[in-house]
């Protein structure tokens, strides 16, 4: 290859010269935004990562390259096309310059010969290295949204929270209150002498009554802090234990009441077999809070009042089966299909995502090792049926 390290050594500036050239005018669109001077700096890289490979065989300058150039790129709007012309300009810079030096036919056939091979291998990397960090771009702003999906269900769970335990907080503030009216009241009494056996009974007695209203509120909003404690830690882990399905399917629920007892609908549990499992709970917790809340979305329009029953039974098939089921307006033939896609929603200005019942079906498929399946028909509400082993690690 004496004849090649003679021309790079002789015409380099050119090569890059033209190479850049012909670059901008091919990939005007994409490098319209970028200066000429960092085009050119890339394709003068090229050159020399061609030159260790063609000369000394060394791949490692190259595929340094590839491996930058794609980092750099991958985070920006850039048709892959645009890349891959990059590698090829060094083939088009060349070939005028064999000809301008009178390079024999043989000679420059087999030197072009060598230089395409080099340019659609490098080619072929570049394209498999760009399309691996654009893979992972995607995946991990996939996997950003899933997390900010699932901690918009929590924040709205907690926002149902904080209200349904200001109610007894409220009302125990207001005995303890009265209770301590009661016991001033006596003290007082006691104090002036005035004291009375039947004013000592009244005011005991309306102290026990306040401290009983107290005390009967504080253990309801302690239920709902203690349930909704479960749920989250629930949903923030992915450790697998021991359930017994239909009671935790009722604490469950019971814990979610915030999400739906404000609305006019009704979510009831029937339990058909008494069935325990060792899996996921947090799966499980995000499966039926995502399925009511897309019932509580897209099933009940403004006026509709529906109920959804959740059940669980036993399949032919020794699998569990978990049941969600609505009374809706049901879901169009045509959208039946699409509902399992990523960001695919009809209710996009009015609480939909496209997301929910996206990550429904993966953590259905891929953590329980299960199957879903939906039955609907406008007008005649909707049911989903998720089938799934009780041991999803068997």
């Amino acid at each position: 290859m004496l004849t090649l390290r003679r021309l790079l050594a002789a015409h380099e500036e050119a090569i890059v010269e033209t190479g850049t050239a012909w670059v901008r005018e091919m990939a005007a669109v994409d490098l319209a935004g970028r200066p000429t001077s960092e085009t050119r700096a890339l394709v003068a890289e090229s050159v020399r990562a061609y030159g260790a490979l063609l000369l000394a065989g060394d791949p490692r300058p190259r595929d340094a390259f590839i491996e930058r150039v794609t980092t750099l790129r991958s985070n920006l709007r850039f048709r892959i096309s645009t890349l891959l012309r990059g590698f090829f300009a060094f083939h088009r810079a060349l070939e005028p310059i064999l000809a301008r030096d009178s390079v024999p036919h043989q000679l420059a056939f087999d030197i072009l010969r060598r230089v395409d091979a080099a340019c659609f291998e490098a080619a072929f990397l570049t394209a498999d290295t760009y399309a691996r960090k654009l893979h992972e771009v995607v995946d991990t702003a996939q996997r950003e949204l899933l997390r900010r999906e699932k901690l918009a269900a929590l924040g709205g769970l907690v926002a149902g929270v904080a209200h349904e335990i200001n109610t007894p907080l409220g009302v125990a503030i207001t005995a303890v209150s009265l209770m301590q009216d009661c016991v001033d009241e006596l003290r007082h009494a006691f104090a002036a002498g005035s004291l009375r056996q039947r004013d000592l009974r009244d005011g005991l007695a309306r102290a026990d009554e306040a401290g009983g209203m107290a005390l009967g509120n504080l253990q309801r909003a302690a239920g709902l802090v203690t349930g909704f404690k479960q749920l989250a830690v629930d949903q923030s882990s992915e450790l697998r234990r021991p359930v017994a399905l239909g009671p935790h399917l009722c604490e469950l629920v019971a814990s979610l009441a915030p999400l739906y007892r404000r609305g006019p609908h009704r979510v009831d549990v029937d339990v058909r077999a008494d069935v325990v499992v060792d899996t996921y709970p947090g799966a499980l917790a995000q499966i039926v809070t995502n399925l009511l809340h897309n019932a509580f979305v897209h099933a009940f329009p403004e006026g509709h009042v529906g109920t959804v029953i959740l059940s669980i039974a036993r399949a032919d098939d020794g699998r569990v089966e978990l049941g969600c089921a609505d009374d809706g307006v049901g879901i169009p033939p045509r959208l039946l299909r699409r509902i399992y896609e990523p960001f695919f929603t009809t209710a996009r200005g009015s609480g939909g995502s496209g997301l929910g019942l996206h990550i429904v079906h993966n953590l259905v498929t891929e953590l329980l090792c299960g199957t879903i399946h939906t039955e609907s028909e406008p007008g005649r509400g909707t049911r989903f049926t998720i089938r799934f082993p009780a041991d999803p690690g068997a």
